[in-house]
């Protein structure tokens, strides 16, 4: 970026922010959706942050099977997680 200017991605679009990891989703549901809901709020980055962003917790551990099976098989990646994510 130019000199005064704010670098980073646009987010202001971003529907839905997965966390994923053990320490998420072992957590009991309002601790970690305090921790999703610092990262929508956290200015210190420097981008423009979702407007209205949805956060879910990855408590099935599908991720991964879903970004493995995109390429081959978008349709059931797809479904797969919006059955597990809750974004059905």
């Amino acid at each position: 970026a130019a000199t005064g200017e704010r670098a980073g991605r646009d987010l202001r679009d971003v529907r839905l922010l997965v966390g994923s990891g053990g320490v998420l989703r072992h957590a009991p549901a309002p601790a970690s959706g305090q921790v999703l809901a610092a990262v929508l709020a956290d200015h210190a980055g420097g981008w423009a942050l979702p407007r209205a962003a949805r956060a879910v917790v990855d408590v099935d551990y599908v991720l991964a099977a879903g970004g493995l099976l995109a390429e081959e098989h978008r349709a059931a990646a797809g479904a797969l997680l919006r059955h597990h994510l809750g974004t059905q």
